[in-house]
């Protein structure tokens, strides 16, 4: 179970640093069809597949915001910094200039 919960986590990092919010809803699905399947298989209750299920979405999606912050901090330190944007602006503005 605790091997399950770390790859879930995982999972969870790599939909947020790569994927949308939306990602979540099909994720949790499949998540809720092996639960109650693989449930129903070893003949464990309703009660424990839902418990099972609720543990595993909750990781999912903890994983999915530390995915998000990874990557909002990663881009923001890895960022090379621009120049300034000042001396551009004069060659910018003689481009858009009439000559006549």
């Amino acid at each position: 179970m605790t091997i399950l919960t770390i790859g879930i986590l995982l999972l969870g990092a790599v939909f947020g640093r790569f994927f949308k919010v939306w990602i979540l809803v099909p994720a949790c699905a499949v998540t809720f069809i092996i639960v109650f399947a693989s449930s129903a298989y070893y003949g464990q209750g309703p009660l424990w597949a839902l418990l099972e299920f609720a543990m595993l979405a909750a990781c999912l999606q903890i994983g999915y915001m530390t995915g998000l912050l990874a990557g909002v901090t990663l881009s923001k330190y890895l960022r090379k910094p621009r120049e300034s944007s000042c001396p551009a602006a004069p060659i910018a503005a003689a481009r858009h200039r009439q000559p006549f």
